[in-house]
C-alpha cells in the first residue's frame, strides 16, 4: 500500500478528501489536549470561541456536569476560565475526579471543528504524541491528511515544522506520495536541521509566547514522542467532543457510550 499524504498549511484552505485528519496546533492547543488525557481527562469539548466555550460550560453545568473551562485569548487565560492554554498547568493536576473539560482557543479548536465536517476520523496531534497518533491514523486508510491550525488565518512555522516531522515519520514506514504541502513541510523540517525546539522558538507564535513568559511551555511542546495517549473527535449528545482512543480513560468512555450525555443547547 502506497500512502498518499496531504498537508494543509493554512486554516483557510479547502480540505481535500482523505481517510483521516491529524490536526496540529503545537503552540499550544493540541499539546495541552495531549496532557489533558495523560492526566486522566476523558472527555474534552472543543469550542470555536471564548464566548461559546463559556456557554457550553454553562449548558453542561445545567446537565449536572462540572467541566474545567480552559483556553486562551491572545495567548492568555480569559476572565472566568479555570485554566489557560498551558500544558504545564495541567501537568500538575490529577483529572481522575474531574475528567471533563471545555476548551476554546484562537486557532486549534476551530481547526478541529472544521476538520470534523469532513466526516472522517479526526485526531489532534502534537510532537509529544506524534508516533502514537500517526499509528492510530494509519489504520483509517491510505490517504493521510495533516491539517495545520496556523495562526490568525495564515500558515505558521511552528505547525508546519510539526507537520514536517510527521511526514518524515511516515516516510520511514515506507513509500508515500506527497502533495506540495507535504513536500514544503518536510523541506522546512529538514532545512531547520530537524531541531524542533529551535524551530518553535523562532516562529512568530513561539516568540510571542516567550515574551509572555511561557518559555517552559514552548520547551515542553518541542519534546518528541513522550506520550502514547491518542484522542479522537466524536460527539456527546449534539456536541463535538474528544475522547481517549488510547490512554488511561479509554475503557471508561470509548467502550461505554452510555457515559456520553445528551445535552440541550
Amino acid at each position: 500500500m502506497t500512502l498518499k499524504v496531504s498537508v494543509v498549511l493554512s486554516p483557510e484552505e479547502t480540505l481535500p478528501e482523505t481517510d483521516c485528519w491529524m490536526v496540529i496546533d503545537i503552540l499550544r492547543a493540541t499539546t495541552t489536549m495531549s496532557v489533558f488525557f495523560e492526566r486522566g481527562g476523558a472527555r474534552l469539548y472543543p469550542a470555536p470561541s471564548v464566548e461559546e466555550g463559556m456557554a457550553l460550560r454553562d449548558a453542561l453545568a445545567s446537565e449536572g456536569e462540572s467541566p474545567l473551562l480552559m483556553g486562551e485569548r491572545n495567548g492568555l487565560r480569559p476572565p472566568g476560565f479555570d485554566l489557560g492554554n498551558s500544558p504545564l498547568e495541567l501537568l500538575a493536576m490529577d483529572l481522575a475526579d474531574r475528567p471533563e473539560g471545555v476548551m476554546a482557543t484562537t486557532n486549534g479548536t476551530r481547526a478541529l471543528l472544521k476538520a470534523a465536517a469532513a466526516g472522517c476520523p479526526v485526531r489532534p496531534v502534537c510532537a509529544r504524541n506524534a508516533s502514537a497518533v500517526l499509528e492510530a491514523s494509519l489504520a483509517s486508510g491510505e490517504r493521510i491528511g495533516i491539517y495545520c491550525a496556523g495562526r490568525m488565518g495564515r500558515a505558521a512555522l511552528d505547525d508546519t515544522a510539526c507537520a514536517g516531522l510527521l511526514v518524515e515519520l511516515l516516510l520511514k514506514r515506507g513509500e508515500a506520495e506527497l502533495d506540495d504541502g507535504a513536500r514544503m513541510a518536510r523541506a522546512l523540517w529538514q532545512n531547520g536541521g530537524e531541531d524542533l525546539p529551535a524551530l518553535l522558538r523562532n516562529s512568530d507564535h513561539g516568540k510571542i509566547l516567550l515574551s509572555l513568559g511561557f518559555e517552559e511551555d514552548v520547551r515542553f511542546a518541542g519534546e518528541i514522542d513522550r506520550s502514547s495517549v491518542v484522542s479522537r473527535l466524536g460527539t456527546a449528545g449534539t456536541n463535538p467532543a474528544l475522547f481517549t482512543e488510547r490512554g488511561p480513560a479509554a475503557s471508561r468512555y470509548i467502550k461505554n457510550p452510555s457515559n456520553r450525555p445528551s445535552l440541550r443547547r
